[in-house]
């Protein structure tokens, strides 16, 4: 049962020994094949987070590609100011240290110790109608992200108020971000998705119902979406690939932030500090 395959030869004499042994043996085979099936269930859906991914990550192009029409590291050359820096690091412990988040993560923590059946079911009957239904949607999924780092909350915090100031432009980095993309997607580990049953199940929910909405985590804290998705999560490659459409200058592409549509610099706007965001959570506090 342990060995790293298991051929259906085995898997047939497995069961035949369980029914044959009685009760008691019974029970551990069946804990151990549920067990061997949640692995094999992980990896699965992996592979298929890998395929998103690779089709929104072009390293390449997007780090070597000159052309000012198509790309924004041209004119990405001056680094982050301190002040700029401190404000969005006061900006997310703000948040992450505020009455009504700490609240939200108790709700999240209680609401996401049960199955996913169930805390599903109490997400549905969240009442929505015309007048509310976006705003509804976004306490959803401010819910659901900060379910995903509950069990780390306090990690979170000595994190993000640890950090200090690197003086560093946005493109230097989002070329870490694209590495880290690619470091991750070549060397996964299964343990590390295993020992996260909780919050893969909560980020596959996520990753369903935004399926055609996006946009929408543009409407939470920068921090939040951040700290909460993991770079292993196939929505992490999805949300990066939107701020990569941002980046460009895809004159079709809506802006996000308040720079103008022919200006292709982003220092100290939404969208600058939303690739800081990424960039402080996943490469300074996580290395």
């Amino acid at each position: 049962m342990n060995n790293s395959t298991l051929k259906d030869k085995q898997l047939r004499a497995i069961l035949v020994a369980a029914v044959e042994s009685g009760d008691g043996i019974t029970d551990i085979i069946d804990w151990k094949l549920c067990k061997r099936q949640s692995v094999v269930s992980c990896v699965s859906a992996l592979e298929t987070g890998l395929n998103i991914l690779s089709k929104h990550i072009e390293p390449k192009e997007l780090l070597h590609r000159e052309d000012n029409n198509t790309t924004f590291l041209s004119s990405e050359k001056q680094p982050i100011e301190l002040l700029t820096w401190n404000i969005w690091q006061s900006k997310a412990i703000s948040y992450f240290l505020s009455k009504r988040t700490l609240r939200l993560v108790s709700g999240a923590s209680l609401i996401f110790s049960a199955p996913k059946a169930q805390w599903v079911e109490v997400l549905r009957r969240l009442r929505v109608s015309d007048k509310n239904g976006d705003d509804i949607f976004i306490e959803k999924l401010e819910l659901l992200l900060l379910g995903c780092v509950t069990s780390r909350w306090t990690h979170l915090i000595e994190g993000i108020m640890s950090v200090s100031y690197k003086s560093v432009t946005v493109s230097e980095q989002y070329e870490e971000l694209c590495k880290l993309l690619l470091q991750r997607s070549k060397s996964l580990k299964q343990n590390e998705i295993a020992l996260n049953s909780k919050v893969e199940e909560i980020l596959e929910y996520l990753t369903e119902i935004l399926e055609t909405r996006l946009h929408h985590l543009w409407k939470l804290p920068s921090a939040l979406t951040a700290a909460a998705i993991p770079s292993w999560s196939p929505l992490f490659g999805l949300y990066f690939g939107e701020i990569e459409k941002q980046l460009k200058l895809d004159h079709s592409t809506t802006r996000c932030c308040s720079c103008q549509k022919d200006l292709n610099e982003h220092k100290d706007c939404e969208l600058a500090e939303r690739v800081w965001c990424l960039y402080v959570f996943h490469i300074c506090i996580c290395h």
